[in-house]
């Protein structure tokens, strides 16, 4: 496992498994492991280590599951082969379980938020909870049910689980809190400890939209029209243009490297472009394809270079470059959200095109390319043809981040053909180390971890 490091982290400030236990900030250098031992840790302080884990937990273990899962990566070497079949227990995504809580986690985050708000920093409070609902609303997507109203309490030794559209609804109210409280304008705002926007309300508030956007759509499945017109509704506020991304913050610099480009340096081989995406962008000739893969060299002079797939490396020079800032949330996804909801809502084809094409632009705008070929390809297609392409680009859009799994357990598109016959996961196995803190933690089941509520069907073989 990969852990992250950032030179705005001095030390690990405030660590404490959720259960109460000591645990250790492993993704940055670690200092202390008693969560009482920086008492005067500050909120700036706290905030950086806060954003590190958000970076971190985008673009950790779950990401790459997600990716082989969807078929944008494949697996192809040592346990990866495994993996990419849905050979995983509980310890696969054990540390990622645990950052929920720990290293810059929940924990960390209620500190930092209290110390805002006792000094009256309502939009610096704001901000904090936006990293609190992104972490706990993507833990839910991934565990299902989670610890949430019991956690980081230190006179509850063994939180119990709340229910996944228990622990949904505390984040959608979390997220209108966070934006009232940017709205307000009250405070000193983080300003240049704030990696993304500097302390801007405006821009926080725009990514508070999307993601009450997001949350809403992984009901679809189970909850019809109403959650997408609540989407549909929160996207009309969400980003509108690039500058709004949230992203992580990387360098070429060793320990403030994007953690793909740590995983491929270190473990070359073990992932490879998917069977899925690279096809289909060859297919399009999609511009960004030499932004996400490199070409696969023949060592013969009279055979050109070309992309292969399940062998292409990611981009040396796009994604899988050392400083590339892979996006948390975007304006591509705002306007994907809108197309796929405008769809499901009946609101006809232009609107679901006009949307999709907006998000689109977003692309063009964030890799400088030309996709007026994709955009075309959109206007002569309707009805449910019209909305496979959609959200085969919003695939695309997506590449390496982890919503594009609950897209597909949503809508089962793209239409991949799952591993042997068998089934793309629901969700994963809650973290061995919790499990053996926490008796309410279910032990894992042989084989197979189960479906989360928001997601009761799995998607079959097309």
């Amino acid at each position: 496992m990969f852990r992250h490091t950032s030179r705005w982290v001095g030390r690990c400030v405030g660590t404490a498994l959720l259960a109460g236990a000591v645990g250790a900030c492993d993704f940055i250098e670690s200092t202390a492991t008693n969560p009482n031992a920086v008492p005067q840790a500050t909120v700036d302080q706290l905030f950086a280590g806060i954003q590190v884990n958000a970076f971190f937990f985008n673009e950790s273990q779950i990401a790459r599951l997600a990716a082989m899962w969807t078929q944008q990566m494949a697996g192809t070497d040592r346990q990866f082969t495994s993996l990419d079949k849905y050979d995983f227990n509980e310890e696969e995504a054990d540390g990622e379980f645990s950052s929920l809580y720990t290293g810059g986690g929940l924990v960390d985050i209620r500190r930092a938020t209290a110390q805002a708000e006792e000094a009256g920093r309502r939009v610096y409070a704001g901000i904090l909870k936006i990293h609190e609902a992104f972490l706990i609303g993507m833990g839910a997507s991934v565990f299902g049910d989670l610890p949430y109203s019991e956690a980081v309490n230190p006179e509850i030794l063994m939180p119990k689980l709340d229910d996944q559209a228990a622990v949904y609804a505390a984040v959608q109210a979390l997220l209108d809190e966070a934006i009232a409280d940017l709205a307000s304008g009250e405070g000193v705002s983080p300003g240049g400890v704030d990696l993304n926007f500097g302390g801007d309300a405006a821009a926080w508030t725009a990514v508070a939209y999307t993601l009450k956007a997001r949350f809403h759509m992984h009901w679809g499945e189970l909850n019809g029209d109403a959650a997408y017109q609540a989407a549909l509704d929160a996207a009309q506020n969400g980003i509108s243009s690039v500058d709004g991304n949230w992203r992580a913050d990387h360098s070429s610099s060793g320990p403030e490297q994007n953690v793909w480009f740590q995983f491929m340096r270190d473990r070359s081989g073990y992932i490879s472009s998917g069977d899925y995406l690279l096809p289909m962008m060859v297919a399009n000739n999609d511009p960004r394809l030499p932004h996400y893969f490199g070409m696969v060299d023949t060592d013969d002079d009279d055979v050109p270079d070309s992309y292969v797939a399940k062998t292409s490396p990611l981009s040396p020079s796009g994604v899988g470059a050392a400083d590339y800032d892979l996006p948390l949330v975007t304006c591509a996804e705002n306007q994907f959200i809108i197309a796929e909801a405008s769809y499901h809502l009946g609101l006809g084809d232009a609107a679901v095109r006009d949307a999709a094409k907006a998000g689109l632009a977003c692309q063009e705008d964030a890799w400088g390319v030309d996709l007026s070929g994709i955009a075309t390809m959109l206007d002569g297609l309707t009805d449910e043809a019209l909305f496979n392409a959609v959200m085969e680009q919003k695939y695309t859009a997506l590449f390496l981040n982890m919503e594009v799994w609950n897209d597909y357990k949503r809508t089962c598109l793209p239409a991949i053909t799952p591993r042997e016959g068998g089934t793309v996961p629901g969700r994963l196995y809650y973290g061995q180390s919790e499990r053996q803190r926490n008796e309410n933690i279910p032990a894992p089941t042989a084989g197979d971890p189960g479906r989360n509520d928001n997601d009761p069907e799995a998607c079959t073989a097309p």
